[in-house]
């Protein structure tokens, strides 16, 4: 069922819990995983895109990740993707499309219920704008 797992890392300390959860549903389904980590920034007149971390620490995030299920014996591959801030969860949207994702697996800061409502978290518009299977590890 779960063939292709797409597996959204943020580089934060979550990312733990996620890749575990990544490493066991691909041990026990068989499945592929692509992980995605998208550096987010901004955009600012001349100066282009802007963003918020070096691509060799969002490389740094992808590679240590894949090596881990590797070494675990898990099949993975990685990309880092870039996104105006905010535009997150359609970085991650379209990664899974193009991935051809069976299901989508990513970490919650534990965002309460009253700033979830007023700002979002990146987990739940995934879980509401996409139509896939997301698994939010805590």
């Amino acid at each position: 069922m779960f063939e292709h797992i797409l597996t959204a890392l943020d580089g934060s300390p979550h990312d733990t819990k996620t890749l575990a959860a990544t490493k066991e549903l691909a041990l026990l389904s068989g499945g592929l995983v692509r992980i995605v980590h998208v550096r987010e920034g901004h955009f600012i007149g001349r100066a282009g895109f802007v963003p918020s971390e070096e691509h060799g620490d969002a490389s740094r995030v992808v590679d240590r990740a894949i090596a881990d299920l590797v070494d675990a014996g898990v099949t993975a591959t990685g990309t880092v993707r870039a996104s105006l801030s905010g535009l997150v969860v359609a970085e991650i949207l379209a990664e899974a499309e193009e991935s051809e994702a069976s299901v989508i697996v990513m970490g919650s800061r534990g965002v309460n219920d009253l700033t979830g409502l007023l700002v979002g978290s990146t987990a739940h518009k995934v879980l509401h704008l996409g139509r896939l299977p997301v698994l939010v590890t805590r």
